[in-house]
């Protein structure tokens, strides 16, 4: 399996072709791009700009250097904070795009505002505006099968890592656009620990692989159908009771400091869980991340339970 960071937003570089009428002289400012502190910029005299702010550095307001992609008889330009931006959407389904500014612009939301629209002219994304109750609306992003297509092609990700498009389920819009976030918490404290990120799982890739065994299984014996199940189970680093196989909202792959490949499971809890069942996501050794308004409440289920390890808020 390819070792791939992707929390390196320099393997987005490393990974776009070079178009033909380009140079390789071409020079960078020499930034080193990394989650939380925005894209690499670099600059170039044939690509236009944005008009700059009044005191605002000429490194501050020139885009990197776009590059073409050819497909289905079309041609797109992108920059690599697009393809970063593109990558990160695309793996996660629905991100909310002031988290997209936090994450890969650095908090530059004038700059995720600007690549945005040129990537919705070019039939790459598409956005929706969730209003909700006592709280402010959010613009969420998705890819297009456009850019679903194009993102494999431009980013260089291996194909083991699985790329979503569209819309989907718009009672859960808040809950899949959080899971951006807790991502984004884990990877940091498993890169802090000197590992490397290599592959996300969301639950709907685990509930493929599940089903597809639950209907192997469907006629075998009881015995057989449990042997089969745990070690379906244990393939994926999941925990089963029973024949149930319980399942994270997220799995990271990642390669610890010793060259090991581990798991680890995600699971985002709201208001809306049961005791019950905040319990048995914790039984099922989920790493559990709470909204902070959540927090208190999910603590208190699991205080007297002795499966209470840490509840982490986003």
């Amino acid at each position: 399996m390819a070792r791939w960071d992707i929390l390196n937003r320099d393997n987005v570089r490393d990974a776009e072709p070079r178009p033909a009428n380009e140079s390789r002289s071409q020079q960078t400012n020499g930034s080193t791009p990394s989650v939380g502190r925005g894209s690499t910029e670099s600059s170039s005299t044939t690509t236009p700009e944005r008009p700059g702010r009044p005191g605002q550095s000429s490194r501050e307001r020139s885009p990197d250097r776009r590059s073409q992609y050819r497909q289905g008889g079309r041609t797109f330009s992108l920059r690599s904070s697009e393809i970063a931006a593109m990558r990160d959407i695309g793996t996660f389904r629905t991100v909310d795009a002031r988290d997209l500014a936090r994450f890969v612009y650095g908090g530059d939301e004038a700059r995720v505002k600007y690549d945005l629209e040129s990537l919705r002219a070019q039939g790459l994304v598409e956005e929706k505006t969730v209003f909700r109750a006592h709280k402010s609306a959010r613009k969420l992003v998705a890819l297009t099968a456009e850019g679903q297509r194009l993102i494999r092609k431009a980013s260089g990700l291996p194909e083991e890592q699985r790329i979503y498009h569209g819309f989907v389920k718009p009672k859960e819009f808040d809950h899949d656009a959080d899971l951006y976030k807790v991502y984004q918490k884990a990877g940091e404290e498993i890169r802090e620990k000197g590992g490397k990120p290599v592959r996300v799982r969301l639950d709907f890739e685990l509930k493929e692989s599940i089903n597809r065994a639950k209907e192997a299984a469907r006629y075998l014996t009881e015995g057989e159908r449990r042997r089969l199940l745990t070690a379906v189970a244990e393939e994926h680093g999941l925990t089963i009771d029973g024949t149930t196989i319980h399942l994270p909202d997220i799995q990271v792959e990642y390669e610890t400091r010793d060259g090991e490949v581990a798991r680890q499971n995600l699971e985002l809890l709201s208001q809306n869980y049961r005791e019950e069942g905040i319990r048995g996501k914790a039984a099922a050794g989920f790493k559990i991340y709470a909204r902070t308004g959540d927090a208190n409440r999910i603590r208190r289920a699991l205080h007297d339970t002795g499966m209470l390890r840490e509840v982490l808020s986003v």
